[in-house]
């Protein structure tokens, strides 16, 4: 039998129980029906021994989902993952899904931590803002729980991943600028990680396009604390015995760490340009003009949906990496 596929009748004549009474245990209705929990783990451990077939896969899945997604973020203070998580949340909250929500503070072992934590609440699938620099640790869990990565993903990876487009984007914000101006300076961090290499590339091809040749000392960056963009720019203001004329940072927690300075030395807002990454909307109120790029946290948390259902489902997916496209909010 095990070469064939196994059909229901299949299991509930080797169960000893009619096909409607597995049926039910497979759609999670068992209790509905008062099916003893002895009937209802006797027809899961005969289905598990042709656990083989994707069919029979599916139907285990179903009969034992939680209906929970765990999430993994690095900085829930960060008002880009905090505005994702509002829509991811509404979204899945729609098809009756709760989030179990953790946050790796951006370290590793933490990450690896609550990662583990989260199989073991048996959620039904991970979407994960990972810090690692290396997939295996995920496409392990991914053989038993579907993981998807979100924002940051690992070079490489065969798992999938969505994220915003960046290159194109981040060329588009600065061109402009670049065009009129003989300096412009990158304030960035943790350029490591996918995503803001991306913005980095953008950063650069925006410059090229602007025919404006890169200087290496424009490009600040560090590993990432909190203050850091506030530190990075006192230090190159000192080192310059001025403020650079222009500044692009790739986040919006180093913007604001970056206006923190501006503000305490009181500089005139006509003489910097800035541009950002992450659009929030108090820039529309911002003393300092500042473009940004607005990410589109409903179509991102949409996808995530969608890419969600078809692992759960065993549907192949159309495309493994997924970029979506933002957009370019004005102030100069």
């Amino acid at each position: 039998m095990a070469s064939n596929k196994l059909k229901i009748n299949d299991i509930a004549r080797l169960a000893g129980v009619s096909a409607t009474t597995v049926s039910h245990i497979f759609n999670k209705r068992d209790k509905k029906y008062r099916i003893s929990p002895q009937t209802r783990q006797r027809v899961l451990a005969i289905a598990q021994q042709y656990s083989d077939q994707s069919h029979i896969r599916q139907y285990l899945i179903k009969a034992n989902s939680t209906n929970t997604v765990g999430v993994i973020v690095p900085d829930m203070s960060n008002s880009f993952f905090s505005m994702f998580l509002h829509h991811l949340e509404a979204s899945f909250r729609q098809k009756n899904i709760q989030l179990l929500i953790t946050c790796s503070h951006y370290n590793k072992d933490v990450e690896v931590n609550v990662a583990q934590n989260l199989v073991e609440r048996k959620v039904d699938a991970m979407i994960v803002v990972t810090s690692l620099d290396s997939d295996d640790f995920y496409v392990g869990i991914n053989q038993h729980t579907p993981v998807l990565f979100f924002d940051r993903y690992l070079k490489d990876t065969s798992l999938p991943f969505i994220t915003s487009e960046s290159l194109d984007s981040v060329a588009e914000l600065i061109q402009p600028y670049a065009k009129q101006l003989d300096e412009f300076y990158f304030i960035g961090c943790d350029t490591q990680l996918t995503s803001i290499d991306a913005r980095l590339k953008g950063f650069k091809q925006g410059l090229k396009n602007a025919d404006l040749a890169i200087n290496p000392e424009w490009l600040v960056s560090d590993d990432y604390c909190p203050n850091k963009g506030y530190d990075l720019l006192k230090n190159l203001h000192n080192k310059l015995g001025r403020l650079p004329k222009a500044i692009f940072t790739p986040s919006g927690n180093l913007l604001q760490e970056v206006l923190s300075y501006l503000v305490e030395i009181k500089l005139d807002p006509k003489e910097i340009c800035i541009c950002s990454y992450d659009y929030n909307i108090y820039l529309d109120y911002s003393y300092y003009p500042i473009d940004a790029i607005a990410q589109d946290f409903q179509s991102m948390a949409h996808v995530c949906v969608d890419v969600i259902d078809d692992l759960l489902n065993f549907k192949e997916l159309k495309n493994h990496e997924i970029f979506i496209k933002p957009q370019i909010i004005r102030h100069h």
